[in-house]
């Protein structure tokens, strides 16, 4: 959000009008998706002209391996939970099993009951029905 804003500020906008351009864009977004519980790529196709504005921007996104750095940054963000929770955080994409380092059935191995190598979070948001 924050280099959104500051885009807008670098292209002439006032950093208030920016901001008030942002916030709307991504409520916008938000509801939109959550209304019509329409998969992502769904409602970005339905947006996207080919070579279009949107074409562009999703061009210089993947580009720039967004969805890479994302992805890395939300398991970066799951591996520490669990660090701090006091447990292995070996897991997701480039970890090495734990079952490897020590040995099945160690309180650090992963769990060996499901594929995962850790149970998926509890307490999930409720969507609506």
């Amino acid at each position: 959000m924050e280099a959104m804003i500051d885009a807008g500020v670098h292209m002439g906008f006032s950093r208030e009008t920016a901001t008030v351009l942002v916030h709307h864009t991504l409520l916008g977004s938000t509801k939109f998706a959550m209304e019509t519980g329409e998969h992502p790529a769904v409602l970005r196709n339905s947006v996207t002209s080919p070579a279009g504005t949107t074409a562009s921007a999703i061009y210089e996104l993947e580009n720039g391996k967004f969805r890479t750095v994302i992805k890395d940054a939300i398991w970066a963000c799951y591996r520490r939970s669990l660090e701090m929770g006091g447990k292995c955080s070996q897991v997701g994409p480039n970890r090495v099993s734990t079952d490897s380092l020590f040995g099945v059935g160690s309180p650090m191995s992963s769990d060996t009951r499901s594929h995962h190598p850790v149970e998926p979070p509890t307490g999930e948001m409720k969507t609506k029905s």
